[in-house]
């Protein structure tokens, strides 16, 4: 008889607690959730696994099985410890190890013996070595130990017969002699033990799990291929399962295997070579590319798209690339983050959050997030193009504006050529060639043409561009991206606006104006000067209080439009597509034309010292105003609020603190200058702001509330090449996106590997889940608004309560959203179904479950659902329509009893007995 503690007491760790046990062993199982041991010593079990609990009842009494929360306790006299605590996260690709460092430290620290702590969790390769450094700092004193690694291969469901007759047991270490010992542990299970390294060992059990994984997305294609020619995939199945080097198991055709999302409007921040630009997911997954159709769930991949992101080894800001963007419908849990500084992060519940943790990053679920727990605002810029002029010639091409362009010299350049190129002018550009000798002017079109050929050579920098012939609006073709251009940008995106209105012939006219007040002759002079130096026209309208400078030209209008992407009005404003791609000193001129409008002092402590505010209604606008702040070192508080007669909130930026505020000092132009430094002076404290802390390139920010909140809305997630993405106001966010194949991606991925094939199984799976609901459109008139739909089946698979990544939640989730009322039942998991999804109406039994209802979706393949009495169904179903996921019944025997049926890849599966 050996000692043996486990650490945790979920469906791995009471499995194999219990059946260490029953071998003859005694074993102590450790968790820190107390209410779980206290179940435990009263015989209850919080888990459903067959046989389980009886096995738990016999070791108790005969005195070889214990719980406690206390790991001395369990530790005192033990030889081995297995860590079989949770890793829970892996749906985003990168699995949690929280509970698994917890777990080392508390053995670190109660440990007084040699040990072998074997790790039986699933964990990603060179987690052994991790947990093996985490117990050797955790050590209040220096004992010597080993790490094995024995990864569990039972199901859920069959976990004790799995356990008591397994294929292989496999081991893993760098001491021989530990993997040895906790052989002899396995050996009353006459079975084959593979011994090896510890690395090996761990991947052992990925690669086992996404081959099997493998195993059922290839035949859920070929299911798909099935339905479309006519064929059987039972059968194919079969046919195939015959031979030896494939085997007739994992190739049941269903809905397979079994993410974390933001809100549309949340801010994300992208680069589309070479602009860096602050837009809302729901903007970029609408420009990212053909999403996949006949769906509510939808995925698109962007082509050459990146954002802005976090490398957490390196502790810096980087450039990450989109692999895929998703919408979905939700209804459940948002989790409504507020940290100080007024920074908000709103993701669903089960989203991964990077949290501070000493000196490192913790990666938790929005749900575990407290307050006290910290957050992180990048305040850096990684390294990207800089951008030193726009060239309106080349940005104008292929453009609809193009064909209405004309170009002219600011000299007599085409006259002087014209001789050069008359002869290469096509008749369909131009109808009367001497009008360019006459007039010295040609379409834009015909000019890129010419030059094309050759024939024309007149520099960018001497040409002129307009819409209007004649006396109209003229543009200079290059515009150098300086401080004029940025402050300009600025106060447009304070002041600014475009219109657009049919002027005579029915021609588009649009104006672009900018309002100040008349006090503000500094700006108002500026704008004139930048204008004629662009060499634009302008005209200037007076009110009682206000002076308004407009523009009057379409390429003007579409330059800050289209091409700087500023908005047209308050509500849509945004910072202009170049403002993280210039040096700091023109983002600063960025930010005196913003404050110039929508800036204010504001005087505190009887005018002894100053707060700078910055307010505006455009969210987008606001996010990248705070991250445009910090990247220059200010790091500014958010607030939300209703102003007077608002039809929206604002967003008020407010900087303090003097080491802030001298940085921004001139940020009001010479107006204000000397006010400000002179309050600036009288400071007798620099005290720095409070709300953060910065070190490096990031500011640390500390949860104070956690709000949650019930909702059915679109949300979209988001996978990047680094795990991490910049979104809010600057906050570094974890990317969005089951478990094994989807870990071991991400392990390929991080060493610079290239998994397509892991991929494409995890792209078919997907399908899979949405395989019941485009069926069902098709045999509900394309309406499933206020259907009513009964789920057979809530468990992730037979014989357990679990529903982690279930399909039949997922499906639940998808049905909802299109206004179906859906009921389920299953024998043992309705508890935590119903934890999960409020909504969800559960049934006393299948025949309770079939009573009126207009469809029965299978998905979970519960033995008693094979023995039903179908007739029985058919009779209380409003309509006999039975959508198998599972594949458990017969064609013959559903068409015989008048059902209409579909069952995944049976090309035979009929409609109306048909």
């Amino acid at each position: 008889m050996k000692n043996i503690a486990v650490a945790g007491t979920g469906y791995v760790g009471l499995s194999t607690g219990t059946c260490f046990a029953d071998m003859g062993n005694k074993v102590t199982c450790i968790d820190i959730n107390e209410e779980k041991i206290e179940m435990l010593r009263r015989g209850e079990v919080p888990i459903y696994e067959p046989g389980l609990s009886e096995l738990i009842t016999r070791n108790v009494k005969a005195g070889r099985l214990f719980f406690t929360t206390d790991y001395a306790e369990a530790l005192a006299d033990a030889e081995f410890v297995f860590i079989c605590v949770g890793t829970p996260s892996g749906v985003d690709g990168e699995a949690d190890l929280r509970y698994v460092r917890m777990a080392a430290e508390s053995i670190a620290q109660a440990m007084d013996h040699p040990l072998i702590v074997v790790n039986k969790s699933t964990v990603p390769v060179g987690t052994g070595d991790w947990v093996a450094d985490i117990i050797q700092r955790s050590q209040p004193k220096p004992i010597p130990f080993d790490v094995v690694s024995c990864p569990e291969f039972t199901r859920e469901g069959s976990a004790i017969y799995d356990f008591m007759n397994p294929d292989r047991v496999v081991l893993g270490s760098k001491n021989p002699e530990a993997a040895e010992k906790v052989a002899q542990l396995h050996l009353p299970l006459r079975t084959r033990i593979v011994v090896t390294d510890l690395r090996t060992a761990e991947m052992i059990k990925y690669a086992s799990n996404a081959f099997l994984a493998t195993k059922i997305s290839f035949i859920n294609e070929i299911a798909a291929i099935c339905e479309k020619l006519g064929a059987d995939v039972q059968e194919v199945a079969v046919g195939m399962g015959y031979d030896k080097r494939i085997g007739p198991h994992f190739l049941n055709a269903g809905l397979g295997y079994g993410g974390s999302c933001f809100e549309g409007d949340e801010t994300v921040f992208t680069l589309n070579s070479p602009n860096v630009a602050a837009e809302s997911f729901e903007a970029l997954f609408a420009n990212a590319g053909e999403p996949f159709q006949g769906d509510t769930v939808q995925v698109c991949t962007p082509r050459d798209r990146r954002v802005l992101a976090f490398d957490l080894e390196t502790g810096r800001p980087t450039l990450a690339e989109v692999k895929a963007v998703t919408r979905r419908p939700y209804k459940g849990t948002m989790v409504e983050i507020k940290a100080s500084m007024g920074r908000t992060l709103r993701v669903t519940a089960d989203h991964p959050v990077i949290v501070r943790a000493g000196a490192g990053l913790e990666i938790v679920p929005a749900l575990a997030v407290t307050p006290g727990d910290q957050l992180l605002a990048l305040c850096d810029l990684p390294a990207v193009e800089e951008i030193t002029r726009l060239d309106l010639v080349q940005l104008l091409a292929g453009t609809e504006l193009e064909k209405d362009v004309h170009v002219a010299p600011t000299d007599d350049s085409f006259r002087a050529q014209y001789t050069h190129f008359a002869d290469h002018i096509p008749p369909e550009m131009l109808r009367y060639p001497y009008d360019i000798r006459r007039k010295n002017r040609m379409p834009l079109r015909l000019f890129r043409h010419l030059r094309e050929k050759g024939v024309l050579h007149v520099p960018a920098e001497k040409l002129q561009l307009y819409t209007a012939k004649g006396a109209g609006t003229r543009l200079n073709a290059v515009i150098p991206v300086d401080a004029d251009l940025l402050r300009f940008c600025g106060y447009y995106l304070a002041e600014g606006y475009i219109s657009c209105d049919r002027g005579r012939a029915g021609a588009t006219r649009e104006r672009v104006g900018l309002t100040f007040h008349q006090d503000e002759a500094e700006y108002i002079a500026d704008v004139r000067r930048i204008l004629e130096r662009w060499g634009l026209k302008f005209i200037e309208r007076r009110s009682s209080n206000a002076v308004t400078t407009v523009v009057s030209s379409r390429i003007f209008a579409w330059l800050l439009r289209d091409v700087l992407k500023l908005g047209t009005r308050s509500e849509d404003k945004a910072l202009p597509r170049l403002a993280f791609n210039v040096a700091s000193e023109l983002r600063h001129e960025l930010l005196r034309g913003a404050f110039s409008g929508d800036g204010a002092v504001t005087a505190v402590q009887n005018g002894r010292n100053l707060i700078f505010e910055y307010a505006t209604v455009s969210k987008q606008l606001a996010d990248g105003m705070v991250l445009l702040m910090q990247s220059l070192g200010i790091v500014p508080s958010v607030r939300k609020r209703w102003m007077n007669k608002s039809k929206q909130p604002a967003y008020i930026l407010r900087v303090s603190g003097y080491g802030q505020l001298a940085a921004l000092q001139d940020v009001f132009g010479a107006r204000h200058r000397a006010a400000i430094g002179s309050v600036l002076e009288g400071y007798q404290r620099h005290i720095r702001q409070r709300g953060f802390s910065r070190e490096g390139g990031v500011a640390t920010l500390t949860v104070q509330a956690v709000e949650y909140e019930e909702v059915e809305t679109t949300v979209y997630s988001l996978e990047t090449s680094t795990g991490t993405l910049v979104a809010s106001s600057g906050l570094i966010c974890h990317n969005c996106f089951p478990k094994d194949v989807k870990a071991l991606e991400h392990m390929a991925l991080v060493q610079g590997s290239h998994p397509s094939l892991l991929r494409a199984v995890m792209e078919i799976n997907r399908d899979a889940r949405r395989w019941p609901i485009v069926t069902l459109r098709k045999l509900l008139d394309n309406n499933l608004d206020q259907r009513r739909i009964g789920l057979l089946g809530l468990a992730f698979k037979p014989n357990t309560d679990d529903i982690r990544d279930a399909p039949a939640l997922e499906i639940a989730r998808m049905l909802q959203y299109e206004g179906a009322l859906v009921s389920g039942y299953d024998p043992v998991a309705m508890a935590n179904a119903a934890r999960e999804n409020p909504e969800l109406c559960l049934a006393e039994d299948p025949y309770d479950l079939a009573r009126d209802k207009d469809a029965l979706i299978i998905c979970t393949e519960w033995n008693e659902f094979k023995h039903l009495d179908l007739a029985r169904i058919r009779d209380l179903m409003a309509r006999p329509i039975i959508i198998d996921g599972r594949n458990i019944y017969e064609v013959q025997a559903m068409k015989e009893l008048g059902f209409i049926y579909r069952a995944v890849g049976r090309g035979a599966s009929f409609e109306n007995g048909a």
